[in-house]
């Protein structure tokens, strides 16, 4: 089991690192060529973003079928096509609204109204049925798949975009990438080491001995990684005093929410009486299983670069 875990585990964050690089490498080419590229033309939805956009919509997608399963389970009758589709509207909303605004993202101005037409669809959706039984927890159940996934991915493909170009992938890489070693370092921690439970009424697997080695973990690679990316690319962008002490700030920040966000998941999954999300990635479980912890430390990301520490690809 931990042999085809580190093998599909190793393949598939090879292929959406490929894929995700294949992005900055159209957004490096597209900067090249700024001046001869149609504002709005197809060119330009190709090359900032499509790739991040894509990937992250598939996976959003089938974890809200998961999510619908598990809720249909429980005795609720969520939409399965609002939840999945809104969820998928939310995650696309960045790009859409960069690529239509030409490069000045404006991505609030349509996440409000989004989210009423979804409402409604939901409660004419349950009025259609003409059952007033479960009206309440239904569309409750709907709108909770659309925000939890769609709303809390929507920030890691907002990342992306308002960041912008190459450096808007390296960013978005490395912050999934501190998520995915602090899950790493928990598990094995915890595996080989694990002595005292953490929450053993919530997930028994995970102990305190595997929580206090993802954080190391995490730390480790956020201060490692970071000065390299510091050096290398936001140097030139970015003037901030004392750098790793930033970026031990931002490793304990996501090492915290990525592990809270494994925890949210697990309390579902509790709930619907099952171990795994599904069964879709071998050795890993389902889809949700791999996008629970980055769900958290997705907003906390975008905020840090965006807002706290300003970083854009044009200066």
């Amino acid at each position: 089991m931990l042999r085809l875990r580190l093998i599909f585990g190793f393949s598939l964050a090879g292929l959406i690192i490929g894929l995700m690089l294949v992005d900055a490498r159209l957004s490096e080419q597209s900067a090249q060529t700024s001046g001869s590229e149609p504002a709005g033309g197809l060119e330009r939805w190709l090359r900032h973003g499509a790739i991040c956009a894509a990937l992250l919509s598939v996976l959003v997608l089938l974890a809200a079928r998961e999510l619908v399963r598990f809720a249909r389970a429980e005795g609720y009758h969520p939409s399965a096509t609002l939840a999945e589709a809104g969820a998928v509207a939310l995650v696309l909303a960045p790009y859409v609204s960069f690529n239509w605004s030409a490069g000045h993202p404006s991505a609030d101005t349509i996440i409000l109204p989004l989210l009423a037409i979804l409402l409604a669809l939901a409660f004419l959706r349950q009025a259609l049925l003409r059952r007033t039984q479960q009206a309440f927890t239904n569309v409750a159940t709907t709108m909770f798949i659309v925000v939890y996934l769609g709303g809390l991915s929507h920030f890691l493909c907002r990342l992306r975009m308002e960041v912008g170009g190459k450096l808007g992938v390296l960013l978005l890489l490395y912050s999934m990438f501190i998520v995915k070693m602090t899950d790493t370092g928990a598990y094995f921690t915890g595996r080989y080491l694990g002595r005292h439970k953490l929450i053993a009424w919530l997930s028994p697997g995970k102990t305190w001995e595997g929580l206090i080695g993802g954080i190391l973990v995490a730390l480790v690679c956020a201060v490692g990684i970071g000065y390299w990316l510091n050096r290398a690319w936001l140097s030139p962008r970015l003037a901030w005093e004392h750098p790793l002490i930033w970026l031990g700030l931002f490793g304990l920040m996501i090492a915290g929410l990525s592990i809270a966000g494994d925890l949210c998941a697990s309390l579902l999954k509790r709930d619907a009486a099952v171990k795994d999300s599904g069964t879709a990635l071998p050795g890993l479980g389902g889809v949700l299983d791999v996008l629970d912890s980055p769900l958290l430390a997705a907003p906390a990301a975008w905020l840090f670069w965006t807002h706290l520490l300003r970083v854009s690809a044009g200066g």
